[in-house]
């Protein structure tokens, strides 16, 4: 078993894939996995060019359900997660994310954005949680509850089970670090369809989260 692998869920991401999977393949934490989920464009072909194992679902399942997959499929006790669509990325940002969990120091990292394009940097101020690169023992990835069908909101159920669950967490800094926009990826139209999307997932994820942290309370009262 790998001690480490880096995992990139993509949906027609040709464009980007390669950089992105080129820059982890030189970070050599281990192996670099690209989870096509059910592309119609030439990702999964962009994606083996540049040094990448593909895995290709038949169908998309959401980002959630990409990354549930993968790291099912990656033989290795740590997961990279990386975003298929950043730029600025380096090699030195993939090892800095893996080397707090590799040394045991913690059970999650979170990348953080830092001077890159002042949108995405502004917005990883306003919600940090919603970033997408991270590290994680991968037997606690596979355990979190709701990430297969979780979509776009699989860092809110990361996030809030690791708070339930006390996993020593740490934010790291991805200096200039940023991601093409959707609008620009698929234009304006579509590019707010999928934004539109996207924020329904996250909101879909958020309310069954809330009633299970009143459960609790509402527990402690019956039983006073």
């Amino acid at each position: 078993m790998d001690r480490c692998g880096v995992l990139i869920p993509a949906y027609d991401e040709a464009t980007t894939v390669g950089t992105v999977v080129r820059c982890a393949v030189e970070a050599a934490v281990g192996p670099v996995w690209v989870v096509d989920d059910g592309s119609r464009d030439a990702t999964a072909s962009a994606a083996r060019d540049a040094g990448a194992r593909v895995l290709s679902l038949p169908r998309n399942l959401g980002k959630g359900g990409a990354v549930a997959a993968g790291a099912g499929a990656m033989p290795c006790d740590v997961v990279v997660l990386i975003d298929a669509d950043l730029t600025g990325l380096t090699p030195a940002h993939v090892r800095a994310l893996a080397a707090p969990v590799l040394a045991g120091e913690a059970d999650m990292t979170r990348g953080v954005f830092r001077g890159g394009r002042w949108r995405t940097a502004a917005a990883q101020r306003l919600a940090p949680q919603l970033n997408g690169q991270r590290a994680v023992v991968r037997e606690r990835l596979l355990a979190v509850p709701g990430l297969p069908g979780s979509r776009y909101g699989i860092e809110i159920v990361l996030t809030e089970h690791a708070r339930r669950e006390h996993w020593r967490c740490l934010d790291v800094p991805l200096m200039g670090v940023s991601q093409v926009m959707k609008e620009e990826k698929r234009g304006w139209l579509r590019g707010l369809g999928v934004r539109g999307r996207m924020y329904v997932d996250i909101f879909a994820a958020l309310l069954p989260l809330r009633r299970l942290l009143r459960e609790p309370s509402r527990r402690s009262r019956d039983d006073a």
